[in-house]
């Protein structure tokens, strides 16, 4: 699988933007962790303390990272975009495809399952992205059974 965006030595910020079990875990970890990416995951660091340290260190050592949280209204994606942008940090945004049964089903298969009401919660929260918000580069992706599909974002 090509990304459709070039990696580069600049800094960049990746915010994936989509239900639990949509496959942003799964994207960062073949897609992105053998690049380098920092990845900043509430469900590993457990407090937005630790969240904000390491988003502190990446900023402050220039390191390109991911957000691998739901992020689905927009002031949780604000919580990153004008700190990145004010760093010099390209950012984009990822939104990936939000079935609810499809990622119930997913759900149903995870090592550390979110409960089930979790899913339609998130998904009657989510606010689709908008360059608006800050974002230099925005694309779609879905899971297909190949893989991932990505495109470009179409407002």
């Amino acid at each position: 699988m090509i990304l459709p965006f070039e990696i580069t030595g600049s800094k960049q910020a990746i915010i994936f933007i989509g239900i639990q079990a949509s496959g942003k875990s799964t994207f960062y970890s073949e897609m992105l962790a053998s690049h380098g990416y920092c990845c900043i995951n509430l469900d590993t660091l457990h407090t937005r303390n630790k969240e904000n340290q390491l988003l502190d260190r990446c900023v402050n050592e220039g390191k390109s990272f991911v957000v691998d949280n739901t992020n689905p209204e927009i002031t949780d994606r604000q919580r990153y975009i004008p700190r990145a942008k004010g760093n010099g940090y390209e950012v984009i945004g990822i939104f990936f495809q939000s079935i609810v049964r499809d990622c119930i089903a997913r759900n149903e298969n995870r090592r550390n399952a979110v409960p089930i009401h979790a899913i339609p919660a998130t998904q009657n929260k989510l606010q689709l992205p908008s360059y608006s918000e800050g974002f230099d580069k925005l694309f779609f992706v879905r899971i297909t059974y190949n893989g991932f599909e990505i495109t470009d974002w179409k407002e």
